[in-house]
């Protein structure tokens, strides 16, 4: 009898393939039940007594999602602005990206919120003088953000929007400090680890281990966590140094021109340079916000404090300069209406309705000079009117 053909073995890749199989499975599993329950969204809040924030996996912190501004409530993914829909090729669509001076709020002896952030009076401008339904405004502005997540929202929660032009306003929250730590607000350096990190972030799964780490961090965290008079710092370190502001503008650029958005980077203006205030810093009432941000940030005086958001500033001017792209000098414009009413008296980062105001009307005439859009000629006028 002829001996029996040897057993068939199955090449290593194959042997690979086939052991995946069982935990490939297990991951689509956990996939649909960590989505279907929600259960990556949730982590240790450690702003529990905060009226405006929750935790977030990757942002860090994001707003409650129960807030109510100006009597509206937030979107269903988080900010004060319209609904997230597919883009029409018909509208020229903005995205805003900032802070809370871009989300519209005041500081007095509690937070008060404009009731026309300059996002949404840019948009009420267009409509009212070129025609409504051409231009879309979106307002991602975030209380508390600073540039890293401005990078991290592009890369999550704003993917897939496709603006036509992006505006990017920060700076406050890079210079100051927070209990969160400058460590916290760096992105990964490789550019491998953050294409892997793109695609683990279209998971639930990825926020979800996230968040399991957090928890971890929660439980080996002291009871008493609030910040003391002992907790003060002696020394300033900024949430983002100044050469990472740097790149993280360059990499919203970056991002935005990879969907084929064109860029404006904004200065943060202040009410330092407002008449009344110059040479005047002692005269400020206690309950300037200034103090208090200055007092945890480890910053002695408010020349310093000017000193230091001015190199933010010129930060901005740099790299607009350095990449090309536009720099909408806000800073520079309000020092231009100083004696106007931009500021109240006890809040030095964010403008009144006045200074959005002035916001909208800088960047609607930014929008015309450069031709994104167009007044209607006057025999479309008169036709709209007939019509």
């Amino acid at each position: 009898m002829p001996d029996a053909p040897p057993p068939r073995t199955l090449s290593r890749g194959k042997r690979l393939v086939f052991a995946s199989v069982p935990l490939l499975l297990f991951l689509l599993l956990a996939e649909v039940v960590v989505r279907m329950r929600g259960m990556a969204t949730h982590c240790p809040n450690p702003y529990q007594d905060s009226p405006l924030w929750a935790c977030d996996p990757i942002l860090n912190f994001k707003l409650k999602p129960s807030l109510v501004v100006d009597g509206q409530p937030l979107n269903s993914t988080g900010f004060r602005t319209h609904e997230f829909t597919k883009k029409s090729p018909s509208v020229y669509r903005i995205l805003a990206l900032g802070d809370s001076c871009t989300f519209g709020m005041l500081i007095t002896d509690k937070f008060e919120y404009i009731h026309e952030p300059y996002p949404m009076k840019l948009e009420m401008l267009i409509a009212e003088r070129i025609g409504s339904g051409k231009v879309e405004v979106l307002n991602a502005g975030t209380p508390g953000y600073n540039s890293y997540q401005g990078v991290m929202l592009l890369r999550s929660k704003l993917r897939g929007l496709h603006p036509d032009l992006i505006t990017v306003r920060f700076g406050w929250n890079d210079h100051l400090m927070s209990r969160a730590g400058r460590d916290t607000f760096r992105e990964t350096e490789s550019k491998v680890g953050r294409g892997v990190e793109d695609i683990l972030m279209r998971t639930a799964l990825y926020p979800f281990v996230l968040r399991l780490g957090l928890e971890v961090q929660a439980l080996r965290a002291p009871t008493n966590a609030k910040p003391t008079l002992g907790d003060i710092p002696k020394v300033w370190k900024p949430n983002v140094p100044l050469d990472q502001y740097k790149e993280n503008l360059r990499r919203i650029v970056a991002l935005g021109r990879a969907q084929g958005s064109e860029v404006w980077l904004l200065t943060a203006p202040h009410a330092f340079d407002i008449a009344a205030n110059v040479g005047k810093y002692d005269e400020f009432p206690n309950t300037m916000a200034a103090k208090t941000l200055m007092l945890f940030s480890a910053i002695p005086d408010y020349e310093r404090f000017v000193e230091i958001h001015d190199s933010y500033n010129n930060a901005v001017r740099d790299v607009g300069a350095d990449l090309g792209v536009p720099v909408v000098d806000m800073d520079a414009i309000y020092r231009m209406h100083k004696s106007e009413h931009l500021y109240t008296a006890t809040d030095i980062p964010h403008p009144t309705q006045e200074g959005h105001n002035l916001e909208a009307e800088t960047l609607y005439a930014k929008l015309l000079a450069e031709g994104l859009i167009k007044l209607p000629s006057r025999e479309s006028d008169e036709a709209r009117r007939s019509r």
